[in-house]
């Protein structure tokens, strides 16, 4: 089973210092919170784990790849799933799956890309471009990336924006299959009542330092 192994990983922009020795270990079928200030370093983590962004010091293990040295092969198992949706307006929900597909030499027939957008809820606007798709129905599609991809990791950064209480339990209930799978899960969020649903560990991002989320004293 896959695990991630990130080990005193730091990024800088410029002068500043983003993260500072990020530790952290995340086995197949857990999901690691990220919880923090805007400009906490987050984003930037996510960005590093997703091979988007070049790390500058330490190193990061999905199972015995280094993510780094092997970004090729790293991008086929993580999907990372953020404030961009990479999708293109022009296209339709199956024209955008294909894209995918073809971008990452997926394995992936025509039908099962069809059965994936029935699985998000999408079947209906199959030949619309998705231009005219709310920002919820857009996280639905990007989602449905997961079902055609079987990716060992799924980052999601603040995935509850944008959508209302029906499509927040329908992405808990992704979710929660696929770590039941055996999928390791990093997501950032501010919300930790919505987060409540999941099986997860939290973790505090605060001034580019990671540490074990600790509730505060209530008197």
């Amino acid at each position: 089973m896959t695990q991630l192994q990130v080990v005193d990983v730091a990024h800088r922009f410029g002068r500043r210092g983003v993260l500072r020795g990020i530790n952290l270990r995340v086995g197949a079928g857990e999901c690691a919170v990220l919880y923090g200030a805007n400009g906490s370093g987050k984003s930037t983590l996510l960005s590093l784990l997703a091979t988007r962004l070049r790390i500058q010091q330490g190193h990061c293990l999905l199972g015995d790849l280094d993510i780094q040295k092997h970004a090729e092969m790293a991008r086929q198992r993580i999907i990372l799933i953020g404030h961009h949706s990479h999708l293109y307006g022009h296209l339709t929900p199956l024209e955008n799956l294909i894209f995918f597909r073809d971008i990452y030499q997926l394995d992936t027939t025509q039908d099962l890309l069809v059965q994936a957008i029935t699985t998000v809820g999408l079947a209906p606007f199959i030949q619309q471009p998705i231009r005219w798709f709310s920002a919820g129905m857009k996280k639905r599609l990007s989602l449905a990336r997961i079902l055609v991809s079987h990716p060992d990791m799924l980052l999601l950064d603040e995935p509850y924006s944008a959508l209302d209480h029906a499509g927040v339990v329908w992405i808990n209930t992704v979710i929660d299959t696929f770590q039941k799978q055996g999928g390791l899960v990093i997501m950032a969020s501010h919300d930790p009542e919505r987060v409540a649903a999941l099986d997860h560990t939290p973790w505090r991002l605060d001034a580019g330092i990671l540490q074990p989320w600790v509730e505060p004293n209530r008197c």
